[in-house]
């Protein structure tokens, strides 16, 4: 999934948790929380500078620099650290944070397990689960920056992940004029 999807979903999450639990906070604070949320949804794609950086392009070249097998990419790691921040935290802001950072970096991972996969079960196991279509290969040989790109988005315009990063762009947008 493409980031603007990943910050709608970390949005829809952060808006879902202060839903649910009804934390007595500021207006400001939810404000906060909501852009917490948006950053966590899309922070475990941080690694792809990483990817980037190794291949020294603004496109994936070596297909076996999947970012999605950095560490980064492991579910356990954001929940450690959700949960550290939250029963650490006698605030009940910084507790809707920790659970942000879990919460948040858990819609990524269930977004990008649509067709792509993630290492669920890391540090147990490296391999990578995915609902369907795991080892989906655009076949993308443009090796200058806008061939690479327009031919990225042409073949992800017809994929589910797309489809389903639509809905949830949308649903974002409805729910943020809502309020």
């Amino acid at each position: 999934m493409l980031p603007p999807g990943h910050i709608a979903a970390g949005f829809l999450t952060a808006k879902a948790l202060l839903h649910f639990t009804h934390p007595e906070l500021a207006v400001i604070q939810q404000t906060q929380l909501l852009w917490w949320g948006m950053f966590f949804g899309f922070a475990p794609d941080l690694d792809t500078f990483v990817s980037f950086a190794k291949e020294r392009a603004w496109f994936v070249i070596n297909r076996g620099n999947n970012h999605r097998k950095f560490f980064s990419h492991a579910p356990f790691l954001w929940l450690c650290a959700g949960l550290l921040v939250y029963f650490l935290s006698v605030d009940v802001y910084w507790k809707t944070v920790g659970l942000l950072i879990w919460l948040g970096s858990w819609s990524h991972f269930l977004l990008d397990s649509i067709e792509y996969g993630i290492m669920w079960l890391w540090p147990f196991s490296d391999r990578i689960y995915a609902f369907c279509n795991r080892e989906r290969d655009f076949k993308l040989t443009e090796n200058n920056f806008f061939g690479y790109w327009w031919h990225f988005v042409k073949s992800y315009c017809q994929t589910l992940t797309f489809y389903c990063e639509l809905i949830i762009l949308i649903l974002a947008l409805i729910i943020s004029t809502k309020y």
